[in-house]
């Protein structure tokens, strides 16, 4: 059987995303989704003295209607010097600082347009980091055989048969919008994920869950991985 997640590029994206990278066969970014306000899309989370902040990436105006590839970043505000000092401030003691940051500072320093070239850039330099290997495609570049209001259902079907995948590896919230037998007509089971969130030594006292990756990297490095894996998974993709 062959795997496949569908994910839409998320600005330094939690573990639980990380893991459907992990333990697939393929990983299919939907970068031609419609950008949502407000959303993980253009922010994240890291772990503070006092709990935790957010880190935006501020975007243009453009259309509420516009894709995810389509939305650009605003230059506004010098947004990149303001995180970069916040993680600093944040993590600048952790232990592998040293190691994370610079991939941070070569990301922001490109200043690129797009919001997803920004998002996918730092996902796929973070994934081998963390031992993943995984095939990455755009969704953008697999043309759709049907019209352009498809149902978001047949779409994931669409992706999977191009990547060969069987089996459909997705968070809970697809179970509000997808039966069990919803691809059944196409040869696609849906798994939905249950991602036990580890907890793990970060830099303040206490834990805060379901931060943005970074704080998981700069805190342990290569043993990021084993801890990002922790949680078992689904008996059909494998132990």
């Amino acid at each position: 059987m062959t795997s496949a997640a569908i994910m839409q590029p998320v600005y330094l994206p939690w573990l639980g995303y990380f893991e459907q990278m992990a333990i697939c066969d393929h990983f299919i970014f939907l970068d031609d989704a419609q950008y949502t306000k407000q959303d993980w899309r253009n922010r994240n989370r890291i772990r503070t003295k006092d709990g935790w902040m957010w880190l935006t990436v501020p975007v243009r105006k453009d259309s509420l209607k516009a894709r995810l590839c389509d939305i650009h970043i605003s230059d506004h505000g010098h947004w990149q010097r303001t995180q970069l000092r916040a993680i600093t401030q944040n993590y600048g003691r952790a232990s592998f600082f040293q190691d994370i940051f610079p991939v941070l500072e070569k990301a922001f320093a490109a200043a690129p347009e797009h919001l997803t070239d920004l998002t996918m850039g730092l996902v796929q330099d973070f994934a081998p980091l963390l031992g993943i290997k995984t095939p990455i495609v755009k969704a953008s570049s697999i043309p759709s055989t049907t019209s352009k209001t498809i149902d978001p259902v047949a779409r994931i079907g669409e992706l999977c048969q191009h990547v060969g995948a069987d089996i459909f590896y997705t968070g809970p919230a697809a179970q509000s919008y997808m039966a069990d037998d919803a691809l059944a007509g196409q040869g696609i089971k849906p798994v939905f994920q249950d991602y036990q969130h580890p907890v793990y030594t970060q830099a303040h006292t206490g834990f805060e869950s379901h931060m943005a990756v970074i704080d998981l990297l700069m805190n342990h490095g290569p043993a990021s991985r084993e801890i990002l894996l922790s949680s078992p998974r689904p008996a059909i993709l494998g132990a």
